[in-house]
């Protein structure tokens, strides 16, 4: 639903049943169910640990200081999925034509409030691990250039287990100005190899993405 016009009535304006639909239940029922959708993160890379049959990039560590997207399973898909949504129909979360969701899509201009929770895994205890939101990210060559950077964190580690595997867990929350067709994406570095996400903790891996008001 597009976002709805809020009406100035005029001095002895005619009321008709169009003009009530369009100006105050249009107007109610966008604000009672804003555009809304939150998905999963599929779990990029492996490890001997970790070796989803879905993850992307299965069989293999990333590589070390390497920007990299986290892959997004669709509403309604991965370990949790009941979780997750997108009340617009599809519109806000689609599958790329390489078969994967790389991005979260805004369906009408507006604020757009953004969070994110996600999972670093380091071959060895990592000295520097970071997180990014990006618009519009064409490519994973724009992560190193900070280009579209909207929000970023460095989180700390919180498990180095026997096998030399280092966890880390982070997240954001931002609001910022979209377009319509304005894309979100996010993604991970570390300086040793890594893997994003975790299949088995669907808990800690989520974007979602929600309309809450009109650009200024």
């Amino acid at each position: 639903m597009a976002t709805p016009l809020v009406h100035i009535w005029r001095q002895r304006e005619v009321v008709t049943a169009e003009t009530m639909n369009r100006y105050i239940t249009d107007v109610h029922r966008f604000l009672y169910a804003p555009p809304a959708c939150k998905v999963q993160l599929r779990q990029r890379g492996t490890h001997a640990q970790a070796k989803p049959s879905d993850a992307v990039n299965q069989g293999a560590w990333l590589s070390f200081n390497t920007w990299k997207s986290f892959p997004l399973h669709m509403p309604g898909r991965g370990m949790r999925g009941a979780e997750t949504y997108d009340n617009t129909g599809g519109e806000m979360a689609k599958l790329s034509p390489d078969g994967i969701g790389w991005h979260l899509i805004a369906p009408e201009d507006g604020l757009y409030a953004v969070s994110f929770g996600g999972i670093l895994e380091s071959n060895g205890q990592a000295n520097n691990i970071h997180f990014r939101l990006g618009r519009n990210i064409r490519s994973e060559g724009d992560w190193g250039l900070g280009t579209g950077t909207v929000a970023s964190h460095c989180p700390g580690p919180v498990q180095h287990d026997q096998y030399g595997v280092s966890r880390y867990f982070g997240s954001i929350q931002t609001t910022i100005q979209l377009k319509k067709s304005d894309t979100i994406h996010v993604s991970g570095v570390a300086d040793k190899d890594f893997v994003l996400g975790r299949y088995d903790m669907p808990n800690r891996s989520a974007l979602e993405l929600r309309w809450v008001g009109r650009l200024p």
